[in-house]
């Protein structure tokens, strides 16, 4: 079946379990009825939220053919999952799928979403990166997650002059923070194809978003004298486990190449170690300074995934 004569939308919420029935196809009978289900009535509890769920159906308004469900993310992005259609093989199923994906990402720009990102487990299969990449979001990196226990001290830092003073939000203030994450941005190696996607509010809010956010565990690290050389630690509480996450930690231009990496490490295990067992965080596999940096203050892998990403508007 070609994609031309193919419907995308929105799900309306009375066809919500149809569409849910397609995004658990391949599982039991039985085990897809009671996830649908599961799903329906976590969305009437205010568990969840199925208004992400987009649909192609065949011709103007027939029968739903394909369901992907997103979901909002702060700061204008938006993830997204694998397309699932009713058809299982065939040249008629990658179709419907891409073009369920290219539909999705169309409306997600028409409401003002800047990035569209799936996340895929590695390996992955075959079909989700082939349906997602004909789509418009092409596989772009893999993230690789790092975990470090807080009971052993990380290394000393190479001997320098220079060492960070470390303050919260509360102290220094939302601007000076603010004014130094944006300077980190410059150059990143952090998936850079995102780099000017979103202002520094939407990239704030997508930080703030973060699942665990703790304001008094935001930190920004500065050198007397040096105003141009600054560090910024994001530190957030992990939901499911005695953790925390390192949702960012970025150098100024003018801090790189000084072995300052190390005192911004240490100053988060620091902080965590009184109060739970682990750090954990995620590196694009291609940032090879940063992966260096983690190895030598004995983070060690535990996932990878791989990054597919659609960039959407610009402000």
């Amino acid at each position: 079946m070609g994609s031309s004569n193919l419907l995308i939308e929105r799900c309306p919420r009375e066809e919500r379990a149809r569409a849910m029935a397609i995004v658990y196809r391949g599982l039991g009978r039985g085990m897809r009825a009671a996830l649908v289900e599961q799903a329906l009535e976590d969305e009437r509890a205010g568990r969840v939220d199925l208004s992400g769920l987009w649909i192609a159906r065949r011709g103007g308004g027939g029968r739903i053919v394909g369901a992907v469900l997103t979901q909002a993310l702060p700061g204008r992005a938006t993830a997204v999952w694998a397309p699932r259609t009713t058809a299982a093989w065939g040249k008629g199923r990658a179709e419907t799928a891409a073009a369920l994906v290219r539909g999705t990402l169309e409306g997600l720009r028409g409401e003002g979403i800047a990035i569209a990102q799936a996340v895929l487990d590695v390996p992955v299969d075959p079909r989700e990166a082939e349906d997602l990449a004909a789509g418009g979001m092409p596989h772009v990196t893999d993230l690789v997650y790092l975990r470090r226990s807080t009971a052993v001290p990380p290394p000393p830092p190479p001997s320098s002059s220079v060492r960070f003073d470390w303050r919260g939000m509360d102290q220094v203030g939302e601007e000076a923070l603010r004014a130094a994450l944006e300077s980190s941005y410059t150059d990143s190696l952090d998936i850079p194809e995102i780099g000017g996607a979103r202002s520094i509010d939407d990239a704030l809010q997508g930080h703030r978003g973060a699942p665990g956010y703790r304001p008094e565990l935001w930190r920004l690290g500065s050198v007397d004298g040096e105003p141009d050389v600054a560090a910024v630690l994001l530190l957030a509480a992990a939901a499911d486990r005695d953790s925390w996450e390192v949702v960012y930690l970025g150098l100024t231009p003018a801090a790189r190449g000084r072995g300052l990496g190390v005192q911004a490490v240490a100053h988060a295990l620091e902080l965590a170690r009184p109060r739970v067992a682990a750090i954990e965080l995620a590196v694009d596999a291609r940032n090879l300074p940063a992966a260096k940096l983690y190895a030598a203050t004995g983070f060690v892998p535990f996932d990878r995934r791989a990054v597919h990403l659609a960039v959407l508007s610009r402000p």
